[in-house]
């Protein structure tokens, strides 16, 4: 089937691709869809740990100065170089 997205082939177990299987046929979308939707999944569950783990040691704020979100979006920036 043509699409516009680009392709990733995968290798996957028996008893996972099973899995994807039944959740496509219960849900009647294609499996590519399925997998698609599972790493999209991860990848935000990735981003929140991030977040959540930079939160963490940052520490107690409630004293410190507050800053705009422009300003936030600036430091947050410098910190994934």
């Amino acid at each position: 089937m043509a699409t516009v997205e680009p392709r990733v082939n995968i290798s996957l177990d028996r008893s996972t691709l099973g899995i994807i299987r039944e959740i496509a046929k219960n849900t009647k979308q294609s499996i590519s869809k399925i997998c698609t939707d599972l790493i999209k999944k991860q990848i935000e569950d990735d981003e929140d740990a991030y977040y959540i783990r930079l939160i963490r040691t940052m520490g107690d704020r409630e004293d410190q100065p507050k800053i705009s979100a422009a300003e936030m979006e600036r430091r947050l920036d410098a910190l994934q170089d």
